[in-house]
């Protein structure tokens, strides 16, 4: 049986941070209080702690991500080396998407909110259609698993852009992290919306999740301006009162859009 290593404390401070930026996050989204100053900052402040600081704290080892996490247990599964800490955490993760609709991805993720910054540039933006995005991640999701279990390979190890924060980059990561990159200039966190394998399996848990946005029906004006606010396109899924909808990051722009008192609100239902 292959040997597990120990864990390293600072991987845990991690991972309790991500919690603790969740339930904040919650909170002023909650409280209507997550302005695009706020959300600035936590992007930026996001990115450099857990991407920079935490990747030059745990430059020989693993700096932990959302997909680092399901990856972790996919292959713990296919290796049969299935451990409690590795299990607990995805549950955890996921448990906190569940709780926060994908605040986890929002707020904790350093590739996410990094992507979530240079979407910031004012460029054209170009909102694809979620059925590309998702189905392309589907695909991407689908091959992972082939990899693993035909051949033990994990087709992200190879081309990890989460290695960036770690100054770690091989040339096929160089490659495709700089594509991420230059593509979020013009697409919503392209990495998170095409190919991420966390991000295909939370945003299955997200349809179920106990807060998110949510329409009073009795108060709003169909004014749309939280539609034209979202940046993933998810909004016009709510508005729609469709029963599947694309991935919502937590990010409060169509809450603050919202100039009804009480039409939408980040609650339960």
């Amino acid at each position: 049986m292959p040997h597990t290593p120990a864990m390293n404390p600072l991987t845990l401070t991690k991972f309790v941070a991500w919690i603790a930026v969740a339930i904040v996050a919650t909170y002023l989204l909650a409280h209507r209080k997550m302005t695009r100053r706020v959300r600035r900052a936590f992007v930026i402040g996001g990115t450099l702690l857990f991407g920079f600081v935490y990747g030059a704290l745990l430059r020989s080892g693993l700096n932990p991500s959302p997909p680092a996490s399901l990856r972790s247990v996919l292959k713990a599964i296919v290796q049969g080396n299935i451990t409690v800490p590795v299990f607990a955490m995805l549950v955890v993760l996921l448990l906190v998407t569940w709780i926060s609709n994908k605040s986890i991805c929002g707020y904790g993720c350093q590739l996410g909110l990094l992507q979530d910054w240079l979407h910031r540039v004012r460029l054209p933006k170009w909102q694809t259609p979620f059925w590309l995005s998702n189905g392309i991640r589907a695909l991407a999701f689908i091959a992972l698993i082939i990899g693993l279990v035909a051949a033990g390979l994990d087709r992200i190890g190879v081309v990890d852009p989460f290695s960036l924060f770690q100054f770690s980059l091989t040339l096929p990561a160089v490659l495709v992290t700089a594509a991420v990159l230059v593509a979020s200039l013009f697409v919503y966190r392209p990495w998170c919306r095409f190919l991420c394998p966390f991000g295909f399996v939370s945003w299955m848990v997200e349809q179920a999740s106990l807060y998110r946005p949510r329409i009073n029906r009795d108060v709003c004006k169909n004014c749309k301006a939280c539609v034209r606010a979202c940046p993933s396109g998810a909004m016009a899924d709510f508005y729609a009162g469709k029963r599947i909808h694309a991935d919502c990051f937590a990010c409060g722009a169509c809450i603050e859009a919202c100039k009804v008192k009480d039409a939408l609100g980040w609650r339960k239902p």
